[in-house]
Order: C-alpha cells, then sequence, then structure tokens
C-alpha cells in the first residue's frame, strides 16, 4: 500500500481536485502489443465516428437536453483557468525541474504549488543561473526529506537550500509519500488560498464613478 498511489489520489479528491497520475518509468511497450493495439484503436475509432453520426441524427429529432454548467469551467475562458499542483517523489523532482527548464512560462502560469519528496533535482545543473526561475522555486516549490525529526521541522541540509525544506516524518524513503501527505495537502491548501487572493487583489473595483462616461 505504501507503494501505491491510492491513498494520495483518495485524499485528492476528498478535497475536490482532479487527479493525473504520471508514469515517467514506462517508456517502452512490446512490438506485438502495440500492434494489437493500434488495430484495436482503429476500429474502434471507426465504431466511435458511428455511433456519433447516429447520435446526431437521433438528437437532431429530439428536443434540447437539459444540461448543468461544469464547476469551475463553465465557460472557455473558465476551463483554461484551472491552477495545477504536483507531487513528485525521487527521480520525478528532476523530471519536474527539467520540465519547468523547457516550458517555463507554461509551467510558472499554470502551477501554484510543487511538492518534492525526496527529490534528486539538482537545480545548479538544471536551472543554472536564471534569475528568475529561481525566484520562482523559492516561492512555489517545497521539500519533504527524510529525517528523524517529527513530520514538517524544518529538516534543511547542505547541498539544498533553494527552497524550503523540512521532515517527512519518517527516514524511511518508501514511507515518505505516505507519512507526509497530510502535510503535503495542507500546504497545497495554503498555496492555493494565497494565490487566490492575490489574483483577487488584481482584478479592478468598478465604482460609480469609473462606470460615467
Amino acid at each position: 500500500l505504501y507503494h501505491s498511489q491510492i491513498p494520495c489520489i483518495q485524499m485528492a479528491l476528498q478535497a475536490h481536485y482532479d487527479v493525473i497520475v504520471l508514469n515517467p518509468n514506462d517508456n517502452f511497450v512490446d512490438l506485438k502489443i502495440e500492434r494489437e493495439w493500434k488495430g484495436l484503436s482503429t476500429q474502434n475509432i471507426e465504431s466511435s465516428s458511428l455511433k456519433m453520426v447516429e447520435t446526431e441524427s437521433f438528437f437532431s429529432l429530439q428536443k434540447p437536453l437539459q444540461c448543468i454548467p461544469k464547476r469551475c469551467s463553465n465557460t472557455p475562458e473558465e476551463h483554461m483557468t484551472y491552477d495545477v499542483a504536483f507531487i513528485v517523489h525521487g527521480y520525478g523532482g528532476l523530471v519536474f525541474m527539467d520540465l519547468l527548464v523547457r516550458r517555463k512560462s507554461e509551467v510558472m502560469s499554470k502551477v501554484y504549488a510543487v511538492a518534492l519528496i525526496d527529490s534528486q533535482h539538482h537545480v545548479r545543473h538544471q536551472l543554472g543561473s536564471d534569475v528568475q526561475l529561481l525566484a520562482w522555486i523559492k516561492h512555489h516549490c517545497r521539500e519533504w526529506v527524510t529525517s528523524p525529526k517529527p513530520l514538517n521541522k524544518p529538516a534543511v541540509t547542505v547541498l539544498k537550500k533553494e527552497f524550503p525544506m523540512v521532515s517527512a516524518g519518517t527516514e524511511k524513503y518508501d514511507l515518505a509519500p505516505s507519512s507526509s501527505l497530510q502535510s503535503i495537502f495542507k500546504y497545497f491548501k495554503k498555496a492555493l488560498k494565497a494565490k487566490t487572493n492575490i489574483n483577487s487583489s488584481h482584478v479592478p473595483i468598478v465604482t460609480r464613478s469609473s462606470t460615467k462616461i
């Protein structure tokens, strides 16, 4: 269970997050399985297209369906304002820093918090001397490290001090994610609240004088 993503997913869903589970280690596929999958997917596309045509012709004769707006996605503009938080463990921290460098503007505009757990990233080699990136990770990243200290206590190491570091509440690498989950989601909640407050402070206040022509 400690190696499973299920506890993390359950906690995220309880906090009303949408969840994407990434597996950067899954990089190869058996050629035989790939050919079978491609053949199956082609059949599915043809079948789906047929069903789509039938559905359109059917609904064209019916009254419009009663729909309710999606939460936080009522319009195309609102749909694109989703904020993203990352939880990365071990080598995942290195992968995230690589993503930050390669997709700098996208990551900095969409990601409001990053929780790293015993990360294997290397800021000097990956981010270099980019002042903007260094300032961003300082304010948007926090790392939970294996330590004999109680959970969430400061745990600075000599090699890493680019952003806040706290104890994961365990000295075992495999137990660190499950041990630090409660602390991580509290961090996400606080970071999202801070971002929301900043965004709302930038919204202009409409006054009676400002509406005059």
